[in-house]
């Protein structure tokens, strides 16, 4: 039989043998579960029933000029300018932002996404629903959308006039949703992928930080100005998985933003997260929340309806629920609805839940919200274990098997944190999505769970 001797930390002086059919849990806090676990939106749908289910506490909103201002809201190209903007809010047209806000082309807030089954409701009742469940919204700011739309903006922009448009439009966002309205909206993504000119930005890197500096100052005079002392946030370039662009611009602009954000569509996203943990540390910003905007997939063959897809997601989660360069502050899966009827989410055009929703719904119970984390060390390569704990002291254990064939029974040494009890399954496999299977009792710290083959468990105790 494989067997390793763990010493401390795992149980003070107690040695513990490990062996490939036993999970021993730490107890030592480890460090914390990642603090916020959200989904990028879709155009098909948004019902907040579905958002406090799924247990999902942020939600990523691509906003911007293709959204709310696809013409000019000024009759005069380059008017009113950033002076005239500080010296009187007012110059800004009021009556053009209200309308596009509450009464949207077609009924939607997403008809610029020129797709089919549009969600019908506008950017009031979302941000407004957001506010009143308590979900955190983060915002991208964008010029020009994957289409390249709207035509009239400034891409990139590069004269005075350019400029007042721009910050005229991004402080008229803010003011719009934090003074003019309550909405509470204080997180804000600068362009998505400006690394890709197919998802709009089309200008260089030394551009992109100009943008990036005139947006800050457009949302620092925001705060400064009209909410003194309610704090704010700008994420460093989204771009796609891989790129160094964040690197580069934090290297040239660190001043314009306090967090760093990334796209990470790997199966497995611990590379790309250490590189990004990397660059902080080599400049000096280790303290910067690492965001993961879009994660999962984005293909078109409907991968939310996978088991094994569903596995992959939990496995990330605990992933990057890791100290140290593995860790998540926050990460949104791509999608929770639908783009028209591309099957890019969680949920249907249809609002039907698909598999890998409930998959989602398993992993947030036990790691969302900032958790007391408790390593959970296991040999088997198949297996994938984290421990939590909630602030009522319940105690959450998850693990997954990623063996196709198997199932895994396994023994669980919890008596650094609990000897005695009694806890409560859940279940995700081909045949349980979510669901209560049964219980499991510990004695003298020990418990014995079979987890299935491709499955999930989680218990709670």
């Amino acid at each position: 039989m494989l067997v390793l001797t763990a010493c401390s930390p795992f149980n003070g002086n107690t040695s513990k043998t490990l062996t490939a059919h036993s999970v021993i849990v730490n107890n030592v806090q480890w460090g914390q579960s990642t603090c916020y676990i959200g989904a990028v939106e879709g155009s098909s749908g948004f019902n907040i029933t579905d958002l406090k289910d799924l247990g999902i506490n942020t939600y990523h909103i691509y906003g911007g000029m293709p959204r709310w201002e696809t013409q000019d809201d000024s009759s005069i190209y380059g008017s009113p300018s950033i002076a005239q903007v500080k010296a009187n809010p007012d110059v800004i047209n009021w009556s053009r932002w209200d309308s596009i806000m509450t009464n949207p082309p077609d009924g939607s807030d997403y008809w610029w996404t020129n797709t089919d089954s549009l969600w019908s409701g506008n950017a009031r009742s979302l941000f407004g629903s957001l506010k009143a469940a308590n979900i955190r919204p983060i915002v991208t700011l964008r010029n020009r959308d994957n289409q390249q739309n709207p035509s009239w903006a400034p891409n990139p922009p590069k004269t005075q006039a350019d400029w007042n448009e721009w910050w005229e439009h991004v402080f008229a966002t803010v003011y719009w949703l934090n003074v003019r309205n309550n909405y509470d909206v204080n997180d804000f993504e600068i362009a998505n992928e400006p690394n890709l000119p197919s998802q709009g930005w089309t200008g260089t890197q030394s551009q992109y930080v100009q943008f990036s500096q005139y947006t800050y100052n457009a949302i620092h005079y925001v705060y400064t100005t009209y909410l003194p002392g309610r704090a704010y946030h700008l994420y460093a370039p989204a771009t796609s998985t891989g790129s160094d662009w964040p690197y580069t611009i934090l290297q040239q602009s660190p001043t314009s933003f306090d967090s760093l954000d990334i796209h990470d569509y790997d199966l497995d996203i611990s590379a790309t997260v250490r590189q990004a943990h990397s660059w902080l540390n080599a400049l000096g910003l280790a303290k910067y929340p690492l965001w993961i905007s879009e994660s999962g997939s984005y293909s078109t063959d409907d991968k939310y309806t996978s088991v094994p897809m569903g596995i992959s997601l939990i496995n990330n989660l605990i992933r990057g629920s890791r100290p140290g360069d593995d860790y998540v502050y926050g990460n949104h899966i791509f999608s929770l609805y639908d783009y028209g009827t591309t099957p890019f989410g969680l949920l249907s055009s249809v609002g039907t839940r698909k598999v890998d929703y409930y998959e989602m719904r398993l992993a947030i119970r036990a790691l969302k919200g900032c958790r007391p984390t408790y390593q959970s060390k296991t040999i088997d390569a198949n297996l994938l274990a984290i421990t939590t704990k909630q602030a009522n002291n319940a105690t959450f254990f998850l693990v997954t098997n990623q063996d196709s064939q198997k199932n895994d029974t396994i023994t669980v040494d919890l008596s650094a944190l609990i000897t005695q009890g009694t806890g409560t399954i859940r279940q995700f496999d081909a045949h349980h999505s979510d669901e209560t299977v049964g219980s499991t009792k510990i004695t003298n710290g020990q418990m014995t769970l079979t987890v299935p083959a491709m499955g999930a468990l989680l218990v709670k105790f």
